[in-house]
């Protein structure tokens, strides 16, 4: 008989093509550079260990730092949902007239870059506000250490007498805000 080196060629471009499609070009390399080195090691593991291995160490590491930058990089899609929703309260409020106490609003929370609330000392119908999130503690602090937040707050008042509606954001010089801190 003779002695066959079993090749797991077959393994190795699965991890290549799973690394590049989850991470790009960078992730295409390093998780099969992880996945050899794990192979190689002496260690004899079993087979779900080394792929567990090769998630932790090949792909975890790129998803963790690729997920801000396209987070961040969506920033004009996401001022857009937000002012759509604080346009929609708004006509909510004209339509159903809130202050009569039957209909209840339900505002929706934001999305991964602003949160959207009624303000304290407010009633609802009459100021909703929307700030960008806070990275600074738990696993956003860690996804977003680095970022470089181009985003002011908005906020929409409307006048209980005239429902007129007034768009104030925070900084004219941010994305999304006009001169003279409209939208």
């Amino acid at each position: 008989m003779k002695n066959k080196v079993e090749t797991n060629l077959g393994k190795y471009f699965l991890a290549a093509f799973i690394g590049g499609i989850l991470t790009g070009p960078g992730g295409l390399f390093l998780s099969t550079l992880t996945f050899f080195l794990i192979n190689k090691s002496k260690v004899n593991f079993i087979q779900k260990i080394k792929w567990g291995l090769w998630v932790i160490l090949g792909i975890l590491p790129f998803v963790l730092r690729v997920y801000p930058f396209f987070v961040l990089s969506q920033n004009d899609k996401y001022l857009k949902e937000v002012k759509r929703s604080l346009n929609d309260e708004a006509l909510k409020c004209i339509i159903f007239e809130f202050d009569s106490g039957r209909v209840r609003s339900k505002i929706s929370p934001g999305n991964a870059l602003y949160k959207t609330y009624i303000p304290k000392n407010q009633n609802e119908c009459s100021v909703y506000k929307s700030k960008p999130r806070n990275f600074k503690n738990g696993l956003r602090r860690i996804l977003f250490w680095n970022s470089n937040l181009d985003a002011t707050w908005f906020q929409l008042e409307i006048d209980q007498e005239t429902e007129e509606v007034k768009k104030i954001c925070g900084d004219s010089s941010k994305t999304g805000c006009e001169e003279g801190n409209t939208w």
